[in-house]
């Protein structure tokens, strides 16, 4: 059986998808298109990336095109029947950090709220009884006291739209009663990969970093050797801030997913020690040899100099500074104290990496490099798409002797099929490794398509396959090749 995933293009969702296959997990992800790429071709991108970065070829999700804000996730009838037959949990991860929203027919209630009440239809349709629900922390929105994994609705108010939107949709999520498991998390404030920098979203903490990597180097170095930036702060350096690497999130989530004695449980994914204010400026100070922010407190600061003359660096820092920041200044007074009771009891061998120095020195250099989310993509054109190339050579023949055989094709336009074969041809080739009855051959793309195109692969005798007992690899191996290439199978057995 699958997982159905949804929020896969997503930062915590990419990640999700990695770590899930490295885990040997069936996964199937709903994408919708974008104005340049099809849902495949998004998926592909992301799939090419961890290839990269890991250095060897990953098995391909499921990819389905659909759009959660629409009913039954908008998928085809075809799809929606997979669904039903493949999948038996779900993990819903798709949101939008839209802080702000009046209509409740737009973001972010389009999205969070409403997308999630069609995740919870779906899942009541197609007999999906293993919810788990993505949240966020900040469903606590304004508490003084530490905020409890068990609680909800503790009479809050919320610092925007986001956070009410979220707390309406976990509300929802906690109302089923079709489900045998809810289970939800909640991260805190998500960020890059401390190990690489590596982000696909310039939210929060980045909007600062952007600023300051545009602003901070065209200035001249003074005579202590530090660039000079006098930026007042609202603040008063001591509070706390939440911030968690998305890699941490994946794994946190990832142990959870698969351990049953988690189950419906709530799971606050938050730092045990939390970073503060001052030692992000410090950092970021360090990391662009700059100096002169200092903590105001929480009062209402007087306008930088009574003339813009008199001070015109101060003006300019500190009106770039607010203007940008505005969107997150409920969040500089106060973040939440959070328990961490149950996470603790599943994951405290999972260490949330320390933010410090260097991690803020990655985040900087891969901004960089990244030109804050305006690098051209590196993905690898596909020429040979595996599923295209199959269901083009099957044929409605009758299927005397033949077998069901799942292909597991990992690289560059791999995906995983159930294809019905004989030494007559491909009958039928269907998404997904259906029967664990199945023989399932693990298999790369350029495997596949040399057997499809020239027919000199080497014999599949020796490949990496999962056989049911009885079942011959030898045998599988030649009515295999003779399917793909039935009119010269005989010259190359």
């Amino acid at each position: 059986m699958y997982t159905l995933l949804t929020g896969a293009t997503g930062l915590v969702g990419r990640y999700l998808v990695r770590d899930l296959l490295l885990n040997g997990h069936q996964l199937a992800v709903i994408v919708r298109p974008s104005r340049r790429q099809s849902p495949r071709e998004r998926m592909e991108e992301i799939m090419q990336h961890w290839e990269r970065e890991l250095g060897r070829q990953l098995p391909r999700p499921v990819v389905l095109s659909g759009d959660i804000t629409e009913a039954g996730f908008g998928l085809s009838a075809e799809d929606t029947e997979w669904v039903r037959q493949s999948c038996n949990a779900i993990i819903h991860s798709a949101a939008i950090l839209e802080f702000y929203g009046k209509d409740r027919a737009a973001e972010p209630w389009r999205t969070n709220l409403n997308g999630t009440q069609n995740m919870i239809n779906l899942c009541r349709d197609l007999e999906i009884h293993d919810i788990h629900y993505v949240s966020t922390a900040y469903v606590a929105g304004y508490q003084d006291c530490p905020v409890m994994e068990s609680s909800l609705d503790v009479g809050q108010t919320f610092r925007n739209d986001y956070e009410e939107s979220k707390f309406m949709a976990e509300s929802l999520v906690r109302a089923v009663d079709f489900a045998d498991h809810v289970t939800v998390y909640r991260p805190a404030v998500i960020a890059g990969d401390s190990s690489t920098g590596y982000t696909n979203t310039y939210h929060g903490i980045y909007l600062y970093l952007r600023l300051m990597a545009l602003m901070i180097p065209t200035l001249p170095v003074g005579p202590d050797g530090k660039r000079h930036t006098p930026i007042r702060m609202r603040m008063t350096g001591d509070e706390r801030r939440n911030i968690i690497p998305v890699e941490w999130v994946s794994a946190v989530m990832c142990r959870l997913f698969e351990t049953p004695e988690a189950r419906d449980l709530t799971y606050h994914i938050a730092p045990e020690h939390p970073i503060t204010s001052r030692e992000i400026i410090d950092y970021c100070g360090d990391c662009f040899n700059a100096t002169g922010a200092t903590f105001c407190g929480h009062g209402e600061i007087e306008p930088a100099a009574a003339s813009r003359d008199e001070n015109e660096d101060q003006w300019m820092f500190e009106r770039m500074y607010w203007e940008n920041a505005e969107t997150y200044a409920p969040y500089e007074r106060s973040d939440n104290v959070f328990d961490l009771t149950n996470l603790n009891r599943f994951t405290s061998d999972i260490v949330c990496p320390d933010f410090d120095r260097t991690v803020m020195s990655r985040y900087i250099e891969y901004g960089n490099a990244d030109r804050w989310g305006k690098r051209k993509s590196e993905t690898e054109a596909v020429s040979f798409w595996v599923e295209d190339q199959l269901s083009a050579l099957s044929s409605c023949t009758s299927e005397n002797g033949a077998q069901s055989i799942g292909l597991d094709v990992s690289g560059p336009g791999g995906c995983q099929l159930t294809a019905v074969v004989s030494r007559a041809g491909i009958h039928s080739v269907v998404r997904g490794l259906r029967d664990d009855r199945c023989p399932v051959l693990h298999v790369s793309t350029a495997e596949i398509a040399e057997m499809v195109q020239s027919g000199t692969v080497k014999s599949l005798a020796d490949a990496d396959w999962d056989l049911p007992e009885g079942m011959s690899s030898e045998a599988l191996s030649d009515m295999l090749l003779g399917a793909l290439q039935p009119d010269s199978v005989g010259s190359r057995v």
